[in-house]
């Protein structure tokens, strides 16, 4: 039996008109970047900040629940944001809206995508799961607790 399972949210960003001060100074734009992640409760495990010549810079936050990654064009008051997460289900928009607010953007454009797999599922102990199920185990993490699926 095949099933689709969600395995996360993927938001893409665009922030159009950012305040120009702010994205010339990457140290203080990452500051604010990383503060605003840390503030919404997803857990940063790792980070990196890389400042290009002579302007413009790309920063990233590896968290538990995935990543977030910012890149600036400081000369086109513009940034590029992903925010990927497998913790489906939390609500994302108080942390986008609070960057859009921080970078002060005049205008933003919003993707999401459904990170999904193509899972065969196996009979068990307790029969077959069916595609609920398989979206519970993930949620949970209960492939310690004897759950088992194979992902192609």
């Amino acid at each position: 039996m095949n099933a689709t399972l969600k395995l996360g949210d993927h938001f893409i960003l665009d922030l159009s008109g950012c305040n120009h001060e702010i994205l010339m100074d990457g140290e203080q734009a990452y500051s604010l970047f990383s503060q605003a992640v840390r503030e919404s409760g997803l857990t940063v495990v790792d980070e990196g900040f890389y400042k290009f010549s002579p302007h413009g810079f790309t920063c990233f936050l590896l968290l538990s629940e995935s990543h977030a990654s910012l890149h600036a064009w400081p000369e086109y008051n513009y940034c590029a944001i992903d925010l990927f997460t497998c913790a489906i289900g939390k609500d994302m928009m108080p942390l986008i809206m609070h960057i859009k607010q921080a970078f002060g953007a005049d205008d933003f454009s919003l993707r999401k995508i459904d990170r999904e797999a193509s899972a065969e599922t196996h009979d068990t102990d307790h029969g077959i799961y069916d595609k609920q199920i398989l979206d519970d185990i993930v949620q949970q993490n209960l492939f310690s607790k004897g759950a088992f699926l194979c992902l192609k």
